[in-house]
């Protein structure tokens, strides 16, 4: 997928409730007996001739129905009724507007929309709130790479490079990927670049496709700089019938079993055996941890699991981990009770059995 920018996107409200939200669940907001509610957002940075998206909720948190609800926003030429409005309508009415930022608008542009109602008590409320943008400047520059396509469950790399476009150099330059836990502060010479390699693993909840955004800002004197960029990479269907389970997964689910028996260190397990082994591993004996491990390490491979995982930014394939834990375990029986570096060993390996038991999308 190809790489796209934008320029001004962070999202802000201000409102007499302190929300700075816009779609938010019924019983997160404002309840009250009497009045009517409002939210607005706004772009929180924009360029000069960029258009700017605000969204405004009227809402009503009261217990009373409310009439005759007038909404006044001068700047965006929004003047509207709402007849009625029942009680407790917390998803209301929602507007979406847009203007352009001209050059002579004041920095910061403040925007401002005034609601008022009478309930059915005959009680008058009123109630306002501000989006605030800030006008920027385009000094700095944002890039950001990516894979084109990735599967869920896997490890993807992302690349951010930042560079110091103007002619001063800048002091406190925040870098951003709220997506990727990212955060870094530090300053940029006059025409410096910094690059930043990042890693995500993509969700099981991920539909069609992964987009995500860095950000880049910093204040020079009176000026705000800023710039973002985003990359989308689409979201393949699995190559295998299904991602691996856990061993609580394989414990809590015997009908799933793709077999009635397993081998495990050379010797043969009924389906009851191995479900016992299961269930009755503790973390004494790392022969019994490391047995319940390769049990569901087992069941994912003949169920269809892809055999690959990610560990320490390397890929592994389980089915020579497998074949260790197997190996060992013809050395250390089941129940043995290794000491020492035999049950560092065993430990070691049943680690990886279990992060590949627990790295698919259940």
């Amino acid at each position: 997928m190809k790489s796209t920018k934008k320029y001004a996107v962070l999202i802000a409200a201000l409102s007499l409730l302190t929300v700075s939200f816009i779609y938010v669940s019924a019983e997160k907001l404002p309840q009250s007996s009497h009045g009517i509610g409002v939210l607005k957002t706004a772009d929180r940075f924009a360029y000069v001739g960029d258009v700017v998206t605000y969204e405004i909720q009227v809402y009503n948190p009261s217990s009373l129905d409310l009439h005759h609800i007038n909404i006044t926003d001068t700047m965006l030429n929004l003047t509207e009724t709402i007849p009625l409005m029942t009680a407790g309508n917390t998803t209301g009415a929602i507007y979406t507007l847009h203007r352009e930022v001209l050059d002579t608008d004041p920095n910061t542009l403040v925007n401002t929309v005034s609601v008022e109602a009478i309930d059915s008590e005959g009680a008058y409320s009123t109630a306002s709130t501000q989006a605030i943008t800030t006008i920027v400047e385009h000094w700095i520059d944002i890039a950001k790479m990516g894979p084109d396509a990735a599967y869920h469950g896997e490890t993807i790399k992302y690349t951010i490079t930042v560079n110091n476009t103007a002619d001063h150099d800048l002091e406190d330059v925040l870098v951003e990927d709220e997506m990727l836990g990212f955060s870094w502060q530090g300053d940029l010479n006059a025409g410096e670049d910094n690059l930043f390699n990042l890693s995500y693993t993509i969700p099981c909840d991920i539909k069609d496709t992964l987009t995500n955004t860095a950000t880049v800002w910093a204040q020079l004197n009176e000026t705000t700089i800023y710039a973002e960029a985003s990359w989308t990479t689409e979201i393949l269907p699995p190559t295998y019938p299904c991602y691996p389970h856990s061993k609580g997964y394989w414990k809590n689910h015997p009908d799933a079993w793709p077999t009635d028996e397993l081998e495990l260190g050379g010797i043969n397990h009924t389906k009851e055996e191995a479900l016992a082994i299961l269930i009755g591993a503790n973390a004494k004996d790392a022969t019994r941890m490391l047995t319940a491990q390769l049990i569901a390490a087992k069941l994912n491979r003949l169920a269809g699991c892809a055999p690959h995982f990610d560990y320490c930014n390397e890929t592994m394939n389980i089915d020579e981990i497998i074949d260790e834990a197997d190996t060992f375990l013809e050395t250390y029986p089941l129940g043995s009770d290794p000491r020492g570096d035999a049950r560092q060993e065993a430990l070691h390996i049943k680690d990886l059995l279990d992060l590949y038991n627990n790295s698919g999308c259940e």
